[in-house]
């Protein structure tokens, strides 16, 4: 099972660890993707719970304590009385827990990442003047119905600009004609095809595409 908070850890969004939620987005994709099993969210994470204030046992460490009476505010907004409608969320809260929702479907849903082989595009890409390997990440995930793209930015204030390169025989690996043309649907943000793979990464961002020969 893999995860990005526990109750052991301090909280993404409290003052004494990250602060702003979004630095999760590019983390919690790779999370979610790079590996077949399991992924937690940790109550609240999706609405960017800082936990605050200090517990009976504990003191204000940004942890959500296990050993009190405790509540998690920012997820009983999303609860607003029994409704579970968000209907006491922030606009930024409601969008940070869309992106969870969108995430964490397609990685349940998806074939190439429930079932699919890896091949990490580091190397591949290494020489590229535009790829940022300190904050760019990417590799593929497929099978023989599905293939994927993954890339992300890291940075908090970087936007990159690579040209991602997928060597011909891994084009081969994955089933696809090396010399034809492919079309790219990014499934994480619901964005229209592309052919090309010259991309625009804003800092914090994450991609999921989806690869077809085109005309498929």
């Amino acid at each position: 099972m893999r995860f990005l908070e526990n109750h052991d850890e301090q909280r993404i969004a409290s003052k004494d660890f990250a602060t702003d939620p979004r630095t999760a987005i590019p983390a919690m994709v790779v999370t979610a993707t790079l590996g077949s099993g399991p992924v937690m969210l940790y109550s609240g994470q999706e609405v960017a719970e800082p936990a605050l204030k200090s517990e009976g046992f504990s003191s204000e460490d940004g942890r959500t304590t296990i050993f009190d009476y405790w509540g998690v505010p920012e997820h009983q907004k999303w609860m607003n009385g029994g409704k579970f409608d968000g209907g006491q969320l922030s606009e930024s809260q409601k969008q940070l827990r869309d992106f969870y929702c969108r995430l964490l479907n397609l990685s349940s849903s998806s074939e190439a990442i429930r079932k699919g082989k890896f091949y990490e595009l580091q190397d591949a890409n290494n020489l590229g003047k535009d790829y940022d390997q300190k904050h760019v990440y990417s590799y593929l995930r497929y099978t023989d119905n599905q293939r994927l793209l993954i890339v992300v930015n890291f940075s908090r204030d970087k936007t990159s600009k690579p040209t991602i390169q997928i060597p011909r025989e891994v084009r081969q690996r994955m089933g696809l004609n090396p010399d034809q043309f492919c079309t790219y649907t990014d499934l994480l943000n619901n964005t229209p095809p592309t052919e090309y793979l010259t991309l625009n990464l804003p800092p914090l961002s994450a991609y999921v595409f989806e690869i077809k020969p085109k005309g498929n």
